[in-house]
């Protein structure tokens, strides 16, 4: 039995004492000196917080980097060149990958974490095979959701398709999307709602990753979502295009975006590094307006790690307090309450993504950041100061 005195609940904004106790978090209340036997911990004031939200990964492809390289740099030529790579992959070397950066995660307090998972005939299911046996061995440590991922598009090649449908009845818990790189994107995300909807699954899709401002896949993957009646179902990730837009063209996206409840994650470190390459002044940033999408319309926004190490981002740490201070850079947002935006975005909001509440009361998760205020701990990207496991309050 532990008491934490002294907590600060980031995202309920009080100061209070939490009972650690058969392997859940309980907000105390009244005096503490009837809990003779518990071990008393003063936070002083720390955050507190179930965990952060890690929305959007590519576990399979990580750490290889420097085995598979880019050289243009492109997103495009990261794509071929890990179709060809793909079917050499060992199920070991993907296991132990894998396995690498979730252990990193764990240590940077993510305790929800989503990832897409290539799906196709070349890889197969092995991929997600291993994504199941990590999600099975860490149950007790965070939540881990794969996203069945069609990276090479499945409308001219039909087997792919076949693949994804057998991935979500082998447990993949979401289906993905890339309609760019499919012959027909509208009939891509149609025939995947379809998909979602039949196992009941959310779509979490890579949409306009490009600085090209006429495509603008989104508005048919929010017709879509009208369509089928799912909303609140479904997450766009990157929509880098909407940057290269005017506001008027943006505001009115964003609203019926809004109206639809869709989610949308911002990938910075990502696209700060791929997009505006092919700009020779006044290069782009390629990052969506995070400000637009949350001051103007209220949009439940997240961002993700997206890459670690691997062909298309040689960055990533895992690391989601240093995705929110890359967000701040890119995004130029420097205010206090910029600042709480952003530490949502890796927490509170990728949970809502994930259908998961952040509330701590009766919580198997909890972490410590060591920080008072949002703004430090992104600013300092603060360490994790100690988190629950096993029953048991565990200092780094």
């Amino acid at each position: 039995m532990v008491i934490l005195k002294n907590a600060y609940l980031v995202h309920e904004e009080k100061t209070v004492n939490l009972l650690l106790d058969q392997h859940k978090v309980n907000i105390l209340n009244g005096d503490l000196s009837k809990f003779k036997q518990a071990e008393i911990i003063d936070l002083e004031g720390r955050m507190v917080l179930k965990g952060f939200a890690d929305t959007h990964m590519h576990l399979d492809k990580a750490l290889i980097g420097d085995k598979v390289i880019n050289q243009s740099g492109t997103l495009e030529e990261a794509i071929d060149i890990m179709s060809g790579y793909k079917p050499a992959m060992t199920d070991e070397d993907i296991y132990s990958r894998m396995k690498k950066v979730i252990d990193m995660a764990y240590k940077n307090g993510t305790r929800f974490l989503r990832t897409n998972i290539d799906i196709d005939d070349g890889i197969k299911l092995r991929s997600l095979k291993m994504i199941h046996k990590l999600r099975k061995a860490y149950k007790n440590k965070m939540i881990i959701e794969s996203i069945a991922f069609p990276q090479d598009g499945f409308l001219d090649h039909e087997e792919n398709f076949k693949y994804l449908e057998q991935a979500l009845k082998e447990g993949a818990n979401v289906v993905g999307a890339i309609p760019a790189f499919d012959s027909n994107p509208r009939l891509h995300l149609k025939r995947l709602m379809e998909l979602a909807k039949k196992y009941d699954v959310d779509l979490d899709g890579h949409i306009d990753e490009t600085d090209d401002p006429n495509t603008l896949t989104i508005k048919d993957l929010i017709d879509l979502t009208r369509i089928y009646g799912y909303q609140g179902r479904v997450t766009a990730a990157h929509c880098c295009s909407l940057a290269s837009n005017d506001k008027a063209v943006v505001d009115k996206i964003l609203d019926d975006a809004k109206s639809v409840e869709l989610n949308i994650v911002p990938l910075p470190s990502t696209n700060l590094h791929l997009q505006g390459k092919g700009d020779k002044k006044n290069v782009r940033r390629g990052i969506a307006p995070i400000k637009n999408i949350v001051y103007g319309h209220g949009i439940n926004m997240a961002i993700g790690s997206d890459n670690v190490r691997d062909p298309f981002n040689c960055f990533g740490n895992a690391k989601p307090l240093e995705s929110a201070l890359i967000a701040a850079h890119g995004a130029q947002m420097d205010s206090a309450k910029d600042f709480n935006v952003l530490f949502d975005a890796i927490s509170k909001n990728g949970m809502k993504i994930m259908h998961y509440d952040y509330h701590i009361e009766n919580s198997r998760f909890l972490i410590v950041v060591d920080a008072k205020t949002q703004r430090d701990a992104i600013i300092s990207v603060s360490p994790i100061y100690g988190y629950m496991e096993d029953n048991k309050f565990i200092i780094n």
